[in-house]
């Protein structure tokens, strides 16, 4: 958890949190940003370090209540409370240099992150002239702040309330006309950039922009934030979020950002019903507040597996609600004046008040109800007779509809609500101090056998949970959750302390891992996880997503279940995923399940030639996925509002086998359209640059995956090893496992020897390996 050590109000919608991230702060620079999430339900939001005390180890945000992540952020957190998670600092710094005249210019929320720019600029020689604009004068902030770095500074409001009347693009233009500059920097909205690179274009002076609105994850996993910068693409958590504006493709920014707009009006009307719910029953305390001729009248179905199904299995029958139909059934309940539900309750639950918290969404509150009463809500709401109890006692039997669905609403809580948090015992160190970068398989597998050799283990994760791919590529219905908490709590069990939202290569880097931290080895499995794409026209439309932008959505951030959970999905009716690997045949499964008619698989070779084991492939056709095999994607068409239409595909015949044995596609010149409302790309992943980048004198390959030893897991650098997708590229969880484990061996041997022999021999981990007999100690 993360504390809010001070907090400002600047005005009814902006406000400055100080937060307590000393790791963060250390590292922290111009430029960069971090990656908040406020708990368990919520989205990682994107937010520009406005400042930072690397002495107090805090980050100043400034934030503007917008939406519903933000307008909680301002309602509900006060100084002193805690949020869940804060990752970073991610992104490039600003390049600070002295160049002579640079102008600094801020709009609205982006006055605030203009200051660390402002100062370092000020502060490296330059002559500095600042721009803020806000829409009137009781927005207006921080402008002494900036004036002390300032040589000049120039105040606008969109009323002419206070300053200069217009927007900061004006200003601009007008003191480019008459004053030379070196640079400008601008940052705020993405309308107000894109005005501020037109208005400094005409005068050739260069202008850098900062596009941290644009990330999901910022960690250089899911592709969300690219962007065309001078005809490339970029990543802006990786290659920015600071790039020459005149370089930048503005045109398609507007675009994508426009691809949620629907899915977040959805969120914003729930919230507002929320809102109101909470002012009539919790501030006003209003009780009968509906008529009952606005209630179904009957129950909710719950639903239920199939007859036949069931009868050939040990699957549980009822299914349960899910968060809609819970809802939906919750809101049958009057809330009367004088409940006479809780009479029929053998231990006298507050249903009223549980049902209460269950509509405002608020699950925990929920179940501390329960709890009040009953401490088994799960077991209670599956086999409690509710018929003859409370439910026969529910005011909605005399009006001659069916009651509420206690019971069922019950069990809805008991399942969902989030468990409490489990404290890590401690344990004591015996061979050495390990750093493991990343979760996922390999990571596991090492930290696994690393405290059996009698080591102190400290996995880093750059996500806000444990498990890595395990847990935001695979979908639940082939590793459910529970497994992977399961296993992950074992090794908490043992001793293996997991840090998250801890970026290696930005938070800390390899040579503090070793130096100051003190940590004696460093086994690097950051998997590859940087996506690829086609380079094809229209793949820069808002619906079309990388396979782990989509996945990490669904699987990770609960996109299935918005706008219950804050992250969503915009699939439509007809979904295009291509390749034939088994991610794709996640994507095709998963978007299936996400509701979509029509969903096809798209590749370029035939059936024969697909990378997907054929279990993978046969699952999916059984689900109704359509495949159409020698088509290779050549545009995605769009329509007037740049939305995704349809897909064009060559087709292609097989032609001679390449270097792997497998036959070449030959285009054969004819061309196919499909209509589809989303494309989803699923061809495969790249090294993700952040470790490889930020580690001086780590050997890499040529296409920027770690050079490490196939025996040893050792790398050139004394005490780093490497292993997994970071090593290898792309290949399978047993295989990122076998690879942690031979990390694991060669670590230990490295460590039995006082760390005098580098790189490790195969011998002398095998032999180590099979003398280790170590056992942590825990308390």
């Amino acid at each position: 958890m993360v504390r809010i050590v001070r907090r400002e109000q600047f005005s009814d919608q902006t406000f400055l949190w100080e937060v307590d991230a000393p790791d963060v702060a250390q590292a922290a620079q111009p430029g960069h940003f971090v990656m908040l999430r406020l708990d368990e339900e919520g989205e990682r939001i994107p937010l520009t370090v406005a400042d930072y005390d690397r002495e107090r180890g805090t980050i100043s945000l400034v934030v503007q209540a917008l939406g519903k992540t933000t307008r909680q952020m301002r309602d509900e957190f006060a100084e002193g409370d805690e949020f869940a998670d804060f990752a970073g600092p991610l992104g490039l710094p600003q390049h600070i240099e002295r160049v002579g005249h640079v102008l600094v210019v801020g709009g609205g929320l982006g006055v605030a992150p203009i200051f660390p720019q402002l100062r370092a600029f000020k502060e490296a020689g330059n002559r500095t002239t600042c721009i803020v604009g806000f829409r009137s004068a009781d927005r207006v902030f921080w402008t002494e702040k900036l004036a002390q770095f300032s040589d000049e500074l120039i105040l606008c409001t969109d009323d002419g309330s206070a300053g200069r009347a217009g927007f900061v693009d004006a200003a601009l233009r007008d003191v480019l006309a008459q004053q030379h500059a070196d640079l400008v920097v601008a940052i705020g909205p993405m309308p107000m950039m894109h005005a501020c690179t037109e208005a400094s274009r005409p005068f050739g002076v260069r202008t850098m922009v900062s596009l941290n609105t644009i990330m999901v994850d910022g960690t250089g996993m899911c592709g969300s934030c690219r962007v065309t910068v001078g005809g490339e693409v970029k990543f802006a958590c990786v290659d920015g979020p600071d790039f020459d504006g005149h370089q930048v493709d503005f045109n398609e920014l507007h675009a994508r950002q426009k691809r949620f707009r629907k899915e977040e009006a959805q969120a914003n009307d729930d919230q507002a019903h929320v809102c109101s719910l909470e002012e009539l029953l919790v501030r006003q305390g209003k009780r009968t507040y509906k008529k009952y001729s606005a209630l179904e009248r009957v129950q909710v179905k719950m639903p239920e597996r199939d007859a036949a199904e069931r009868a050939a299995c040990f699957e549980e029958v009822n299914l349960g609600y899910g968060h809609a139909e819970a809802l939906r059934e919750a809101e049958r309940c009057i809330q009367c004046s004088k409940p006479t539900c809780i009479e029929g309750c053998p231990v006298r639950i507050d249903i009223p008040t549980f049902i209460r918290h269950l509509m405002l969404r608020d699950l925990e509150a929920a179940v501390d109800t329960i709890h009040e009463s009953s401490p088994f809500p799960s077991v209670c709401g599956r086999v409690c007779p509710q018929e003859s109890q409370c439910e026969a006692q529910c005011v909605l039997v005399k009006a001659r509809m069916e009651p509420v669905a206690i019971g069922r609403l019950e069990r809805f809580v008991g399942d969902n609500a989030r468990p409490r948090p489990v404290r890590l015992p401690a344990f004591e160190r015996r061979l050495g101090k390990v750093a493991i970068v990343g979760s996922g398989p390999g990571g596991l597998a090492a930290a696994a056998d690393l405290l059996k050799y009698g080591c102190e283990v400290t996995v880093f994760e750059a996500l806000h949970v444990v498990g890595g791919v395990l847990r935001y590529g695979i979908p639940s219905f082939r590793l459910p959750r529970d497994i992977i908490d399961r296993e992950v709590q074992r090794l908490r069990d043992a001793g293996v302390r997991f840090e998250t939202n801890k970026v290696i290569g930005k938070t800390f880097t390899i040579a503090q891992l070793t130096g100051a931290m003190g940590f004696d080895a460093v086994f690097v499995a950051a998997g590859a996880g940087a996506p690829a794409f086609l380079g094809i026209p229209g793949e820069f439309a808002g619906q079309v997503y990388s396979a782990n932008e989509f996945l990490t959505r669904v699987n990770l951030m609960g996109g299935d279940r918005f706008p219950y959970r804050d992250t969503p999905v915009g699939l439509g009716q007809r979904a295009i995923v291509i390749g034939a690997g088994n991610t794709a045949m996640d994507c095709l499964r998963v978007a299936r399940r996400l509701g979509a008619a029509d969903v096809r698989c798209v590749y370029r070779r035939s059936e024969a030639e697909a990378p997907a084991r054929v279990e993978e492939l046969r699952h999916a056709r059984e689900e109704g996925i359509a495949f159409s095999f020698l088509h290779a994607p050549a545009e995605i068409l769009l329509n007037e509002e740049g939305n995704v239409r349809a897909l064009r595909a060559q087709k292609m015949a097989l032609g001679d086998p390449d270097e792997r044995g497998r036959r070449s596609p030959v285009p054969l010149g004819e061309f196919v359209e499909w209509e589809c409302d989303t494309v989803i790309y699923a061809l495969g992943t790249r090294a993700n640059p952040i470790v490889g980048q930020a580690t001086r004198g780590l050997a890499l390959d040529k296409r920027g995956y770690i050079v490490a030893d196939e025996a040893t897991q050792c790398t050139n650098l004394p005490g780093v090893f490497a292993g997994g997708d970071i090593v290898t590229g792309g290949a399978t969880v047993i295989l990122a496992m076998a690879a942690g484990r031979r990390a694991a061996r060669s670590i230990g041997a490295w460590l039995q020897q006082g760390r005098a022999t580098w790189p490790v021999a195969a011998d002398a981990a095998q032999a180590f390996a099979a003398g280790a007999t170590a056992v942590p100690t825990t308390t």
